[in-house]
C-alpha cells in the first residue's frame, strides 16, 4: 500500500502535460535468482527472486534515465534517478522456473520490461527538488508507522477476536476445496495458502509446477503430521494426473505411513487414487480394499467413488469366478463390464 501511494505521487508529478521528446519504450530483460533456504516457502522463494529481477530492471532503467537526463542537461541525483526509473517502469511479461540444483530448490524469475521516457518532464522534476523532499519524507514517515504496527505484540492470551466469515470459493489466502469435502473449520495458514495454490495448479493441469512446490514444502522438517500426509496426497495426485504411477503409489504410501488425521484435510482420499493405480493395473482385489477403506472414512455422499468402489468390486468377482473354473484369472480383462 504505501509502495503504491508513493507512486502515485511521483508519478503525477513528473508525467509531463508536453513532453520535451518523443521516443519509443525502452525494453529492458533482467533475472533474479534465489537459492531456497531451509525456512523458505514455495512463495517467499518466488517474491524474493521476483525482487530481484526487479531491482535489476530498476538499476537498468535507471541507468536509462540518466543517459536521457544528460542529453536534456538536467543534473538529477541518484535517488530522483532511482524513484523515476521505479514509477515509469513496467512490467510486460514474467516467467517463473523452479530448478532442483543438488538436494535444494532455486527459483529464477525472467522479467521483460519497458520504461518509456515520452511524458517525462525532467526540467519540472529538477526543478522541484522540494517537493521530491516532501515525498520522501511523507514515505519515511508512512514506513515507520507500518514498522510500529507490526512490531506490536500480539493479543494475550484469553482474549476473544471473532473474525469475519471466510468465503470460500473466493481468492486471499483461504483454501479452495477441490475434492467436494466440507470447508475447513481452523483458521487459514501459510500452509493452507500454499495448498489452495497446488489445488488451482492442479486443477489448471500445471503438474510439474504442483509438483515442485510441494517438493519445497517437505523439505521443510516444521511441516509435520496432518499438513505433511496431505502435501504427499496432492503431490501423488499430480503425478497422477501426469501418468506416473509409481511415483504417485510412493507418495500415497508415505502419506499413509506420516502420523495423521482426516479432521484438517481429506487426507483418506490417498486410498481412493491408490485404488485406482490399482484397477489401472488391473488388480481387483488391491483396488477393492483401498476403495472401500476410501469408501468408509468419507461421508458416504460422494456417487464417483461409489461407482469406482461397485465397478472394482464387480472385477474382482469375474476373476475370482474365473480362478474356480480354473481357465485363468487373467483372461477377464476381456470381459466388458457395464456399472
Amino acid at each position: 500500500m504505501l509502495k503504491k501511494t508513493l507512486r502515485a505521487a511521483l508519478c503525477a508529478l513528473i508525467l509531463a502535460i508536453a513532453p520535451n521528446v518523443s521516443a519509443a519504450p525502452e525494453i529492458i530483460e533482467a533475472d533474479g535468482v534465489y537459492m531456497m533456504g531451509d525456512n523458505d516457502t514455495p512463495k517467499s522463494a518466488r517474491d524474493a527472486a521476483r525482487n530481484e529481477a526487479m531491482r535489476a530492471a530498476t538499476e537498468r532503467a535507471g541507468v536509462y534515465i540518466e543517459s536521457v537526463s544528460e542529453v536534456q542537461d538536467y543534473a538529477l541525483t541518484r535517488d530522483e534517478i532511482r524513484m523515476v526509473a521505479a514509477a515509469v517502469l513496467r512490467v510486460l511479461n514474467e516467467q517463473v522456473t523452479p530448478e532442483l540444483v543438488g538436494d535444494a530448490w532455486r527459483y529464477r524469475v525472467h522479467l521483460v520490461c519497458s520504461v518509456d521516457t515520452d511524458g517525462i518532464d525532467l526540467a519540472a522534476l529538477a526543478g522541484d527538488k522540494a517537493e521530491l523532499a516532501r515525498l520522501t519524507q511523507e514515505r519515511d514517515a508512512l514506513q515507520r508507522e507500518n514498522d510500529d504496527l507490526r512490531s506490536r505484540p500480539t493479543m494475550p492470551r484469553g482474549a476473544v477476536l471473532i473474525p469475519p466469515a471466510p468465503i470460500y470459493g473466493k481468492t486471499g489466502g483461504v483454501r479452495v476445496p477441490v475434492y467436494g469435502e466440507e470447508p475447513p473449520t481452523h483458521a487459514p495458514t501459510p500452509v493452507d495458502t500454499i495448498f489452495a495454490d497446488v489445488e488451482a495448479m492442479i486443477v489448471r493441469g500445471e503438474y510439474a509446477h504442483a509438483v515442485a512446490d510441494l517438493s519445497l514444502l517437505l523439505q521443510d522438517p516444521s511441516v509435520t503430521g496432518d499438513a505433511r500426509a496431505y502435501a504427499y496426497v496432492l503431490r501423488g495426485r499430480a503425478y497422477y494426473d501426469q501418468h506416473s504411477p509409481r511415483l504417485a503409489r510412493a507418495d500415497f504410501d508415505a502419506a499413509e505411513r506420516t502420523p495423521h488425521t482426516d479432521a484438517t484435510y481429506p487426507i483418506w482420499r490417498l486410498y481412493e487414487y491408490r485404488g485406482l493405480i490399482a484397477y489401472d493395473a488391473g488388480r481387483w482385489e488391491d483396488a477393492v480394499s483401498d476403495l472401500m477403506s476410501a469408501w468408509d472414512a468419507s461421508d458416504k455422499t460422494d456417487d464417483e467413488l461409489r461407482m469406482r468402489l461397485r465397478r472394482a468390486e464387480r472385477r474382482a468377482e469375474q476373476e475370482r469366478r474365473h480362478r474356480l473354473r480354473g481357465d485363468g484369472g487373467a483372461r477377464s480383462r476381456g470381459i466388458v463390464v457395464v456399472p
